[in-house]
Order: C-alpha cells, then sequence, then structure tokens
C-alpha cells in the first residue's frame, strides 16, 4: 500500500475563539458497531497522582464510529468500527499463526456492523479519517468503498503482521493517505490542527500518546462545536479525573501531555461538547 500526503490548505484563523464564530453546517452522528471489555485501571493510569481510589474492573464499552454530515460537501466518517464479521466470530475473521492468543475480542449485536447502519441512512461516504489504525477503529473498512479517500496520521503503523496475525483491514485501498502535522499551523491550546475540508467545519488535532499518529477531531457545528477525543481519552471518568491511559498505549508520558492540552482546551472554550473514544451519547443499547 502507498501512502501519500494529505493536502491542507493554510488557516489564516489563529484562535479557536475565531472558528467558533463561524459555524458552519456541519453535524455528527455518532453510531454504536459493537462492544469490547477493558480493564478499568490501565484504561485510566493508576500511576497518575490524580488517579484517587482506580478500582480494578471490567468495563463494557462501545465501539464508536462517527458520521460527518456537511450539508455542501457530503458524508465523511470519523473511524469505522467493526464489520459485519464479529456478529458470529468475536475476532472477526483476524487470521494468523497467534490469532487465537492475540485477537482482540468484540462483540457485535445483528446489523450493528457500519456498512448496514450507512445503507440505512442510504449515505455515500465520501472519505473517511481514522483517528488511529487500532482494529477497534478501522475493522468496518473491510465492508466499506475502496475508492474513497482514507486518511491517517503521518507516522501511524499498520499492524499486519503475515503470517503470524493479520486481518486485512485495509485491502483493496490503493493509497493510505496522511496528515503530515509538522507542516501544519498550531492554534492553541491544543497545537498542530488541519482543516480538512477547507472550511473550518472539521479539524484533525494531532494528540500522539495512544499511537503515534493519533488525532482527535473538532467539528465546528451551527449547534455548537464538539470535541471528538478518540482514544486520547477512553471514557468520561479519565477526562473527569484528568488522567489518560497506560494501558493500550504506545506512549504513556504522550498520551498524557495529550490529555492536558485536550483539558486546557475545553477549560478555556466551556461551550465545547466532549465525547470520548468508547463513550455513546445517546446510550444506545
Amino acid at each position: 500500500m502507498k501512502r501519500a500526503t494529505f493536502p491542507v490548505k493554510k488557516s489564516r484563523v489563529k484562535t479557536w475563539s475565531e472558528i467558533f464564530q463561524n459555524p458552519r453546517p456541519v453535524t455528527v452522528e455518532s453510531l454504536k458497531t459493537g462492544e469490547v471489555e477493558i480493564q478499568k485501571v490501565g484504561t485510566i493510569n493508576p500511576q497518575h497522582p490524580k488517579a484517587v481510589n482506580v478500582k480494578d474492573e471490567t468495563l463494557n464499552v462501545p465501539i464508536m464510529a462517527h458520521i460527518i454530515h456537511h450539508e455542501k460537501f457530503g458524508a465523511y466518517l470519523i473511524d469505522a468500527g467493526l464489520d459485519a464479521s464479529y456478529y458470529n466470530d468475536p475476532r472477526g475473521n483476524v487470521r494468523g499463526l497467534l490469532a487465537r492468543f492475540f485477537a482482540d475480542e468484540f462483540h457485535q449485536d445483528k446489523n450493528q456492523n457500519i456498512a448496514f447502519k450507512l445503507q440505512k441512512r442510504h449515505l455515500k461516504l465520501k472519505g473517511v479519517f481514522l483517528s488511529h489504525l487500532h482494529s477497534d477503529h478501522m475493522a468496518g473498512v473491510r465492508e466499506l468503498p475502496k475508492d474513497i479517500q482514507y486518511v491517517v496520521g503521518k507516522g501511524e503503523k499498520y499492524p499486519e503482521y503475515k503470517p503470524f496475525l493479520y486481518g486485512n483491514y485495509l485491502k483493496g485501498i490503493e493509497t493510505l493517505h496522511e496528515i503530515d502535522f509538522s507542516t501544519v499551523e498550531p492554534i492553541p491550546p491544543l497545537g498542530p490542527s488541519a482543516d480538512l475540508l477547507g472550511d473550518g467545519s472539521l479539524w484533525a488535532v494531532s494528540t500522539p500518546g495512544h499511537t503515534r499518529g493519533h488525532m482527535s477531531f473538532v467539528v465546528n457545528g451551527l449547534e455548537g462545536p464538539i470535541f471528538l477525543t478518540t482514544d486520547a481519552c477512553f471514557i468520561r471518568e479519565g477526562l473527569e479525573m484528568g488522567v489518560a491511559s497506560s494501558d493500550y498505549t504506545w506512549n504513556v508520558d504522550k498520551a498524557q501531555k495529550s490529555l492536558d492540552k485536550i483539558l486546557k482546551f475545553l477549560n478555556e472554550y466551556p461551550e465545547v461538547k466532549v465525547i470520548c473514544g468508547h463513550e455513546d451519547p445517546y446510550f444506545e443499547s
């Protein structure tokens, strides 16, 4: 698979206040595509001084994808969730010599997969922005069109280890497009922020730590701005404590620094609604 640079237009705005004063015709629809068990200790770093009385318990959390509906530019996805293979197989057709031991296991109800939900809405996607390349965020790509643009942060690694462990998640995609945040103008306090559609409606923010090229997103809609942390913060309790993850994470220190700047942003702009990475804002079953 080839990699190419995703073109980002240079933005003239210098602050989020300027951006939020010019909301755009864009909305977010969040979709639950399955569930996964995670451990609370590790989801919230127990070594952090703010992690007071974090109990060691198993949490069932949703696996989310988010449709970006733009009045002019059409429909995009932020993350792809799960495809239908997880309904009958908790490993979702992941193969390899070590699949039995190391493949992630998820739960999915019938017709919960991403393609079904898009077809039900009669949506034709224009592109997919992947916050990172973990299976619960990209498995749904397997049942999505391949003639659209798929975008990740530069430096994001694709975890395929044939013949040991592989899911063929991105099979059929000829080119994976990357945002090079080193060339993107910073907007304090979030740092490098890329205007994805060129009109100030949807922004990708560099939030490394969970993975090397991890991205979070700002949606600047008419009903008010929304911040999608993706896996920079898994659950609401981590956000409230101000503590990032230690497990499931590439670099714990960088993950905490990314969360710290998110918290500063949310403190400066209290009008922003926030949705964490494994949080269903509609509390659907």
